[in-house]
């Protein structure tokens, strides 16, 4: 039931950040238009990368368009000094190469006969790697700890169906982790797919890219239905007793009321889109750092882990590890130790799941070890 509630909050404000983007950008014209494909480069030392300049839209009127770049010393553009005369459609191929690691910003400097709009979006993001075959590896990594983090809920899923019975498993950290879930879905879901609240991140972060890519939202949208399988089968299968705390069910309950609040606030224009979204994933952090405790005392209670299944938390401990290395190896490579530092909410939460998964091996096979009577009931 409460994770019916943020779901439909979740669905409410897509539907409104789409309708208001359709207003927003239904009336755009402009003389002279300007478009830098892609935004995001990623090369490695002595190599080049490519990105493409569009010119269209322009008037009727003979004009001359002059575009040099604003760029470090350790960049080359080329080519270096771009002129375009006349009124067609222009798509400018340019080059660029970097003989230093690290993250940069290109940007043109225009000097045109005719108006132009330009959206503060004209820019290039470099990132540039000391050796491109890590590039690849760290790609291999992300896509491994993707998959581990995918499919855990898959082993739970099982152990439960083979022996037709939850009992082992805490419905408190089911729904926390649902809960979580739909915020984490929701604020992915409507950050992607909404340019209303894309145009206000971009407004807050002139440099900066939409970091939510379909990836993301595919992630996020199939965690929130590994979640629903597994509360389906609480309902199904012999429970034991086990029920939701009221504890739990309290602080669900303040999630909704504060979710709720807020979302009644932002349609009435008193705070922003992208600051309800931050809420979500708020709610999102929070329940990941008390989401494994119910568990955790279930276990120490029961004196046991069957019926909770040690694969998926092996399977997260394996993603949490191979994600902690990547931020690492790619701070390293690109000398880009700032996006850890950046980022400490994300580092901490990746130790906070493995500390957590760390008990849960400790409690399986060493306090509890009832590894046998598992493998037969799975």
């Amino acid at each position: 039931m409460y994770s019916m509630k943020l779901c439909t909050v979740a669905l409410v404000s897509l539907v409104i950040g789409n309708i208001s983007a359709s207003n927003v950008h239904g009336s755009t014209s402009s003389t002279l238009r300007m478009r830098i494909e892609p935004q995001a480069l990623t090369t490695s030392l002595a190599q080049t990368a490519k990105f493409a300049l569009l010119v269209h839209g322009c008037s009727e009127d003979e004009h001359n368009l002059t575009i040099t770049w604003d760029v470090e010393d350790v960049i080359e553009v080329s080519p270096s000094s771009i002129t375009v005369t006349g009124c067609n459609d222009k798509n400018i191929s340019v080059e660029v190469s970097a003989s230093q690691q690290g993250r940069f910003i290109i940007r043109p400097i225009i000097i045109s006969s005719a108006p132009f709009t330009d959206n503060g979006r004209l820019f290039v993001q470099l990132k540039v790697a000391k050796y491109r075959p890590l590039i690849i590896i760290s790609m291999l990594i992300g896509w491994t700890y993707t998959v581990c983090w995918t499919i855990g809920d898959y082993f739970q899923a099982w152990t439960s169906y083979r022996r037709k019975s939850v009992v082992g498993l805490s419905f408190d950290f089911l729904y926390l982790n649902i809960v979580g879930n739909c915020c984490y879905a929701t604020f992915n879901v409507v950050l992607f797919a909404s340019e209303y609240i894309e145009e206000e991140y971009f407004r807050r972060h002139p440099f900066g890219l939409n970091p939510v890519v379909a990836n993301d939202v595919g992630y996020a949208v199939h965690a929130v239905f590994g979640n629903l399988v597994l509360i389906t089968q609480c309902y199904i299968y012999q429970s034991g007793g086990n029920v939701v705390s009221t504890a739990v069910k309290l602080l669900i309950s303040g999630y909704v009321v504060m979710v709720s609040v807020f979302f009644t606030l932002t349609i009435q224009h008193q705070m922003h889109w992208l600051d309800f979204l931050y809420i979500l994933s708020y709610v999102k952090l929070s329940t990941n750092l008390i989401k494994y405790i119910p568990q955790v005392l279930m276990n120490y209670q029961r004196k046991s882990t069957e019926g909770f299944a040690i694969s998926n938390r092996l399977l997260d401990m394996a993603g949490g590890l191979l994600s902690l290395m990547q931020m690492v190896l790619n701070g390293w490579n690109y000398d880009d130790w700032q996006s850890i530092v950046g980022a400490p909410v994300k580092f901490g939460l990746g130790f906070v799941s493995i500390f957590f998964d760390i008990i849960f091996m400790v409690q399986h096979y060493v306090c509890y070890n009832n590894r046998k009577g598992e493998q037969k009931a799975s």
